[in-house]
């Protein structure tokens, strides 16, 4: 796969085959105070392909995502999935198929299971009680997100990263074809950080799901993803593989510290480390 540097031509999608859950952000552009959040982002995603949102703070990660999952709409281009412009879908068909996992959400005095459940409503309403399938899917989420032996709960008692594993639940349960994970892993410990990262390289690659997820680490990142986009100051630098991506002098010149970039001695992917600077 050839790098894509921002300026050049449209990215080319992912390594995926097609079908449904295919998502496609153009040109898209979001002002905030008069300043560029989103300056004619431009990114492809595909069924079965992890794209890992990569960059400095406030380079748009966050805004980028909530834009494709609808729930911010840019001043200018576009979103679509599978074809169709989210903005002339309703919302519960968007819904349906694609889900986000934000960083924070506002909790209620719910149980575990029944925020959890908070994710079947693009399926059955809000006031219609859950059916079978229903109840399938939030006890598969809660098995995948490790979270079945907390389903009693009070979701306003759990610790932070546990509360950041009922939202990923949730999203799940949607049972999306698209899943936007932002910093999944914050707040966790690092068991649940490799069980997270792992089941996101599960669903895009075992279920077929889109996953696009933002992470700072960088290394958590070069392990978990099929191909990156490196975001500063509102737009994409550049969208390759990890490798392609993770280089000294991009990365260097992105985040303004030198950095060495070696091989992780167990999988190979590219492993990212600062320098020391002098004085």
């Amino acid at each position: 796969m050839t790098l894509w540097r921002g300026g050049d031509p449209a990215p080319p999608g992912g390594g995926g085959a097609g079908g449904e859950g295919a998502l496609t952000a153009m040109n898209l552009r979001y002002n905030l105070g008069g300043r560029a959040i989103l300056d004619h982002v431009q990114l492809q995603v595909q069924p079965g392909e992890v794209l890992a949102l990569i960059g400095p703070n406030g380079a748009g990660k966050t805004t980028l995502l909530r834009a494709l999952a609808r729930l911010l709409r840019p001043l200018g281009g576009t979103v679509s999935l599978d074809g169709r412009d989210v903005w002339r879908m309703r919302p519960r068909p968007v819904a349906r198929h694609m889900a986000l996992a934000p960083q924070g959400a506002e909790l209620w005095p719910l149980t575990v299971e029944q925020f959890v459940g908070l994710g079947r409503a693009p399926h059955r309403g809000w006031l219609m009680p859950l059916g079978s399938d229903d109840h399938a899917a939030v006890q598969a989420a809660l098995e995948r997100t490790g979270m079945t032996i907390l389903r009693e709960r009070p979701v306003t008692e759990l610790s932070g990263g546990e509360q950041r594993r009922a939202i990923l639940a949730r999203a799940l349960a949607q049972g999306p074809r698209v899943l936007l994970l932002d910093e999944p892993t914050a707040a966790l410990d690092l068991k649940y950080q490799v069980a997270i990262l792992g089941l996101a390289r599960r669903l895009a690659h075992n279920d077929g799901l889109s996953v696009v997820i933002t992470l700072h680490d960088l290394n958590q990142a070069a392990g978990v993803a099929d191909r990156m986009a490196l975001l500063s100051n509102g737009r994409v630098l550049a969208v390759g593989t990890p490798d392609e991506v993770l280089t000294a002098e991009l990365i260097g010149a992105t985040y303004g510290v030198p950095v060495s970039v070696c091989r992780h001695p167990l999988d190979g992917t590219p492993l990212i480390t600062p320098l020391r600077g002098e004085g």
